[in-house]
Parts: C-alpha cells; sequence; structure tokens
C-alpha cells in the first residue's frame, strides 16, 4: 500500500513539474520587455528593421516623437486594425508618453501573436530627460515648439534645404503684427521651407545660444548654415525677396 501511495505521489510531482515548466515557457513567451531610455535607444540603433509604435495621440506624436517611428493611437477604435500592418515576427518598440498606454499597447501586441515586444519605461518624458534625439513634423507649414531642447533645434536647422527661425513673444508688438503673413510664407513655401516658431519666454536656452537680444528676430538657415538674420519688423515681400532668393542659389 505504502509503495503505491510512493509511485501516486511522485507520478504527481511529475506531472507538476511539467505543468510548471510549461507555464513558465508560456510566461516568458507573453513576457514585455521593458527597457529604460537609453537601452531602448540603443535597441532600435542596432536593430536595421525596427519596427516603432509611437501610441499617443497625433497631437503628441507632433510635438516631438522618435525617428522613424509611426503614430498609431491607442485610442482610437482603429488601434487593432492598424497594427496587424506590423511584422509579427520581427520586434516591435512601442512608447507613449509616460509608459502607462504604451504598457497597454505592449500587452494587446502580444496577445495578437506579436513575438517580440520591446517597451519603453517611463515614455518620451524619459526619452527627453535623456537628452536624446527627437524628430519633428518638418516638412508642414509650421512648427511652433515650446521648452525645445538644443537636441532637437540642431536636428532641425541641420536639416537640407531652408529653415526660417521666428524668435518671438506673445507680448512683442511687432510680432503680432508679423505673425499673419509669416504664416501665409509658411503656408506658401511649405514644401520648399521649414518654418520654426521660437517662444522667447518658453526656450531661454536655445535665444541665448542664438545671441538673440531683441524681438523679433528671424534667423535663415540653408543647409544647416546661417544665412541671414532680420532684427525688428520686415515686410512680406522683402523676406520673400530674401528667401526666394536663397531657393535659387
Amino acid at each position: 500500500m505504502k509503495t503505491i501511495q510512493y509511485f501516486t505521489t511522485l507520478l504527481l510531482l511529475f506531472f507538476l513539474s511539467i505543468n510548471i515548466s510549461i507555464c513558465q515557457n508560456i510566461l516568458e513567451n507573453n513576457t514585455v520587455i521593458k527597457l529604460n531610455a537609453t537601452a531602448f535607444y540603443q535597441s532600435i540603433t542596432r536593430d536595421k528593421f525596427s519596427q516603432i509604435i509611437d501610441v499617443r495621440t497625433p497631437e503628441e506624436f507632433s510635438e516631438g516623437f522618435i525617428a522613424n517611428a509611426i503614430n498609431v493611437n491607442w485610442n482610437d477604435n482603429s488601434f487593432d486594425a492598424e497594427v496587424l500592418k506590423f511584422n509579427k515576427t520581427k520586434p516591435v518598440y512601442v512608447y507613449c508618453l509616460a509608459g502607462g498606454r504604451s504598457a497597454s499597447a505592449s500587452i494587446k501586441l502580444k496577445k495578437l501573436g506579436y513575438i517580440t515586444v520591446y517597451d519603453l519605461k517611463g515614455g518620451m518624458n524619459a526619452w527627453r530627460n535623456a537628452n536624446l534625439p527627437v524628430q519633428l513634423i518638418v516638412n508642414g507649414p509650421l512648427v511652433d515648439k515650446k521648452g525645445i531642447n538644443p537636441t532637437e533645434f540642431n536636428n532641425i536647422i541641420n536639416k537640407k534645404g531652408l529653415v526660417l527661425v521666428d524668435v518671438y513673444a506673445p507680448w512683442c508688438g511687432p510680432c503680432k503684427i508679423m505673425a499673419p503673413f509669416l504664416e501665409e510664407i509658411a503656408l506658401a513655401r511649405k514644401n520648399k521651407l521649414t518654418f520654426l516658431k521660437i517662444n522667447n519666454d518658453d526656450n531661454q536656452e536655445i535665444v541665448k545660444f542664438l545671441f538673440v537680444d531683441e524681438l523679433p528676430t528671424l534667423i535663415l538657415y540653408k543647409n544647416g548654415k546661417r544665412v541671414y538674420t532680420n532684427i525688428g519688423l520686415i515686410s512680406k515681400d522683402d523676406l520673400l525677396k530674401v528667401i526666394d532668393a536663397n531657393l535659387k542659389n
């Protein structure tokens, strides 16, 4: 009798160990890998096929994103359908603003069958705090940044082509006079010119870097080089002449 109980106990322990092993494998296969900002950056840099998903809203995305990221809004009803366009067999990198939405989105991706999912711990907040590069939508008609950091600024002005920087302030009278026609120029030359507005009050580090001490100040960059500066009021026609002359040369 004792012998039967002994073998029964061994048999139960055997099956129990198998079940534990199976559960561990399932857990490992469904685990989302969380990376801090530096590790996340290093991983996407090494991964030539990196699929990066920004799950924030389009408005948040427009304020700055990780290079090559594709915006798929977690809060949109089309999220499931949109993420299915990515390759499930390749690693997927997910991030949001602070880490909450990306955590939920990463779990969803695992349930949808994605094999390797990396989640940016702390989101874009952590990314910015680590002073890692942030991209902006620079082919649109207007980029207005509050609290832009030096890395973001350099990424924009060093792009190929023309970049017009407008250093202004909400309280500046001449700035208010010029604002309407500056936006008209930005729209009219949107395929040839990047227009970057820098709020003087929110970007003291950049203002000091540019040696700006009067407002408004317009600075034109061409292929990363400063080619023109105007301090104070300027007419729309005169500014267009400068811009168009640099487009031709």
